[in-house]
């Protein structure tokens, strides 16, 4: 990745980002490499969909109803999370959790699929970024999900469970010790994982290794997160 831009890319970006390829393409705990892959084109699509279009330039994207454009033969309730996630997450409502889990899909495996779209996005943001064409789709691994231990987690109010932490002190960053960002994926070990692998690489909450400030770098983040409609 990166090997045809004139920009200076840290090698900790890079070699995060081909490790978060290399994940996604393996079998997660509920989905399949080959699955999880076709995520990654699902999400891309949404952003040539014309319902996804017209949803965004709707005052509510629940008033305009169709067919999206897909690439894939993934559930049909999973397609529709995953383009609303890629094109308006600002407006990403519980309702459309809620659909996801009434077709039969049980939080976990929801909890993946989003791990691996953000983690992807941030991938093909990347490469956007920098003028350059997205990365091929990482061939998939063969077999089939792995399954996993039965996480530690506790009901707090939010849409799934949430990792259980002993105590709510905040850290010498002013910030919650166990942040809420990483408890929120709480229910698949491996999708926090994956999600904070593609990511770490270009943010920290201290030392980073930038030539700003933290104060600097905390402004950065914040504007870009809401130019982007961050929904966290």
């Amino acid at each position: 990745m990166y090997d045809d831009t004139r920009y200076p890319i840290s090698a900790a970006v890079v070699e995060r980002h081909a490790e978060a390829w290399r994940m996604i393409a393996s079998p997660g705990p509920f989905w399949s490499g080959a699955e999880r892959v076709q995520m990654v084109a699902e999400a891309r699509a949404a952003m040539h969909c014309d319902l996804c279009r017209r949803r965004k330039e709707a005052l509510s994207p629940f008033a305009v109803q169709g067919t999206h454009d897909t690439v894939s033969d993934l559930p049909a309730a999973l397609i529709d999370m995953i383009h609303r996630l890629r094109t308006d997450p600002a407006r990403y409502t519980r309702s459309v959790f809620a659909g996801v889990i009434a077709a039969g899909i049980p939080r976990g495996r929801y909890i993946e699929a989003v791990s691996v779209v953000n983690a992807a996005v941030i991938v093909d943001t990347m490469h956007a970024s920098l003028g350059l064409p997205l990365p091929d789709l990482p061939l998939a691994e063969p077999g089939d999900p792995t399954g996993q231990p039965t996480p530690d987690v506790v009901e707090d109010g939010a849409w799934v469970p949430i990792t259980r932490v002993s105590d709510r002190n905040v850290s010498d960053t002013g910030l919650p010790g166990a942040p809420n960002i990483a408890r929120s994926m709480g229910s698949v070990p491996a999708a926090v994982q994956l999600f904070f692998t593609a990511f770490r690489g270009h943010y920290a909450l201290r030392d980073i290794p930038l030539a700003v400030s933290q104060p600097q770098a905390e402004f950065i983040a914040s504007r870009v997160s809401a130019l982007n409609e961050c929904f966290y």
